[in-house]
């Protein structure tokens, strides 16, 4: 999906008061997507998928996020307390306020859905994205394939860049956010400890910035695809973390998260709670992580 990063939750078929909405994206800072389905071949369907994918997000605004985290698990999606308190905390923000991404998984993009799309990024406000994703189908013998391509991304993107600074954290404006100087003093070290590692094994950047303020930033210790811990700041100002064990599908619940739940008093086998960096030896802390993310990211995880 266009502008979804990897480990977002997903659900089909999310009722709200409109009717049930085709797919339910919530990315890990807590960024909603709502995507409607449609072929795309005639007109009157191409302002039907249109009009649907609004009706359905203002329903989801009206409704609240009380109603929309309740049709999630009625629908059995992805478990939500996987994102951890902030990003829950900012999914609860974004429905309140009314950022809600909208995506339109058509057949065919034709100029007509690309004028649509053009004009909806127009009037948004600049935090919405609106993009189109186009599904073409094609077989070969018993083979069938659906190929991607999208339109919108970069138009979104450029609205999002030009309405200001980036509301994306920095190492910068973390450190600044954090009420007590031990804990930037922590935050500044665990920064420095990722960023002098030598053996780089994977192609992550070892840094993956949520949005100010709710989302956090996760780590990626040697550039490994998978993170084994975020940081972010509760609403004292304190500095928090998480460990992710129900944060990706491919190593949810991994037997290399153990050490570190155990650690902090948590069994990796259950929803994963926000402990406080000023809780535990940070030597401690940072070894056990390092020892997770190479374990949770061996070729048979």
């Amino acid at each position: 999906m266009p502008g979804v990063p990897e480990g977002a939750l997903t659900v089909r078929e999310l009722s709200t008061t409109a009717g049930p909405a085709d797919v339910c994206i919530v990315s890990l800072d807590g960024t909603i997507t709502i995507v409607e389905c449609k072929l795309a071949s005639n007109s009157e369907r191409r302002r039907m998928v249109i009009g649907q994918v609004l009706d359905y997000a203002s329903a989801i605004w009206v409704d609240g996020a009380k109603s929309f985290r309740e049709q999630w698990n009625r629908q059995r999606g992805d478990d939500l307390a996987a994102l951890g308190e902030t990003a829950l905390e900012q999914l609860d923000l974004n429905i309140t306020e009314g950022r809600i991404d909208l995506c339109l998984a058509v057949d065919r993009i034709d100029n007509d859905l690309k004028r649509l799309v053009e004009f909806l990024n127009r009037i948004t406000r600049d935090e919405v994205a609106v993009t189109a994703l186009q599904l073409t189908y094609a077989r070969h013998g018993d083979i069938e394939f659906l190929m991607p391509s999208t339109y919108g991304g970069e138009i979104a993107a450029v609205k999002a860049r030009s309405s200001g600074p980036s509301t994306s954290w920095t190492t910068q404006s973390f450190l600044d956010a954090l009420d007590a100087t031990s804990d930037r003093v922590s935050a500044q070290r665990i920064f420095e400890l990722l960023e002098n590692l030598d053996d780089i094994r994977g192609p992550h950047e070892a840094l993956w910035f949520g949005n100010r303020p709710g989302g956090g930033i996760f780590l990626y210790p040697y550039g490994l695809r998978y993170a084994p811990i975020q940081l972010w700041i509760n609403k004292t100002g304190q500095l928090m973390a998480y460990g992710t064990w129900n944060q990706y599908e491919v190593v949810r619940q991994h037997p290399g998260f153990a050490e570190l739940a155990g650690l902090i008093g948590q069994d990796h086998h259950s929803t994963a709670k926000g402990f406080a960096i000023a809780d535990v030896d940070l030597d401690e802390l940072w070894h056990v992580v390092l020892r997770c993310a190479i374990e949770i990211n061996r070729s048979d995880a």
